[in-house]
């Protein structure tokens, strides 16, 4: 028998871009008793102008549908909005803005068939900066952190066209995120899992089983044949996304991606990323290169510090604007990003 939403549990993947955090949301979407949909930052959207309702009428239900519709990737999710809208108006009266953001994704249409869900899940690289925001939505929540070399994140992040390809700033982001959820966990240990990328596709099989166990849901084998069924899970994406950021998804997980940055970077750009991103690789479990005479290379990247730390101010700014103006301004922001980095990027 079904459990209520409100008794289902809520853990959220955490990591960079570009750090395996895609890989691990597909295994997951493949288990048959977790629902997690394909990425939306709804909940940090939403939760400014809707987390402390607890008295929900039709009005507020039909707003907060329509703000979850305003999202730019929700049509990825293959919703019915006459099936939301049932869903929703179903739960007026007193409920919790965990309980609504269930009963939204409970709509989502995975490929993969489901039996009793137990567990439901979100990813986005945005909450690995946002995490306390995150927190006070679900603040019962797990959460999987999910780390990638930072050397190897750089040379895939050069590759695609969201993130300016300026190595100070990509190290910069990759230290911002490693500090602030290593400090989280020392508050909040028992919702906290980390994990390498480079651990989880040596040995899936036995990582799988430690993240089901922190879930608290039972270990699938079969979530590892999760890429015979890409082809159905990107149907709703552009074929041009697909084959830019998720080609490898339709393949066994390998360890071909592991280790690239000794062939792939300069050696100027290694001492950089060693530079800014210091002790945190340590912490995070990674051996920095160069260690001594550093100095000079932090003041020649302070450029990109001060460009990652003002953007990170500019996005806390945002929630206090009204909803919609939020979600226009990240929106004009993302085609600003898109187009600097088809022009200059190179």
């Amino acid at each position: 028998m079904q459990k209520p939403l409100s008794d289902i549990p809520f853990f959220f993947i955490i990591g960079r871009p570009r750090s395996g955090t895609y890989l691990l949301r597909n295994l997951f979407d493949a288990h048959p008793n977790v629902i997690i949909p394909t990425e939306c930052p709804m909940i940090v959207n939403l939760y400014p102008k809707y987390g402390h309702i607890m008295q929900w009428d039709k009005d507020k239900l039909n707003a907060f549908m329509d703000d979850v519709f305003l999202h730019r990737d929700f049509h990825k999710w293959n919703i019915n909005r006459e099936a939301v809208k049932k869903k929703l108006l179903s739960y007026e009266g007193h409920y919790s803005f965990q309980t609504l953001i269930k009963a939204v994704y409970s709509e989502f249409q995975s490929v993969f068939p489901k039996k009793e869900v137990l567990l439901f899940g979100d990813k986005n690289p945005v909450y690995s900066t946002n995490t306390e925001k995150v927190l006070k939505a679900f603040p019962n929540a797990k959460y999987i952190h999910l780390t990638r070399d930072y050397r190897d994140n750089l040379v895939s992040i050069r590759k695609v066209d969201f993130e300016a390809p300026y190595t100070p700033l990509i190290a910069y982001r990759w230290r911002f995120s490693a500090k602030k959820v290593h400090r989280l966990k020392q508050r909040y240990p028992g919702s906290f899992f980390s994990m390498r990328y480079e651990d989880l596709v040596e040995a899936p099989e036995k990582n799988m089983r430690q993240l089901c166990k922190f879930l608290g849901i039972p270990y699938e084998p079969s979530v590892f044949e999760f890429y015979k069924k890409q082809q159905n899970a990107f149907a709703n994406h552009p074929g041009h996304e697909v084959e830019k950021y998720h080609q490898s998804l339709s393949n066994p997980i390998t360890t071909q991606k592991t280790g690239v940055w000794k062939t792939k970077l300069k050696e100027k750009d290694v001492k950089m990323a060693d530079a800014v991103v210091g002790k945190y690789a340590e912490i995070s479990g990674y051996s920095r290169k160069y260690y001594k005479d550093l100095g000079l290379l932090v003041l020649r990247g302070l450029p990109g510090f001060i460009y990652g730390r003002l953007s990170y101010l500019f996005a806390d700014f945002l929630d206090y604007l009204p909803f919609r103006w939020r979600l226009k301004v990240k929106e004009a922001g993302s085609i600003l990003a898109f187009v600097y980095n088809k022009v200059f990027g190179k």
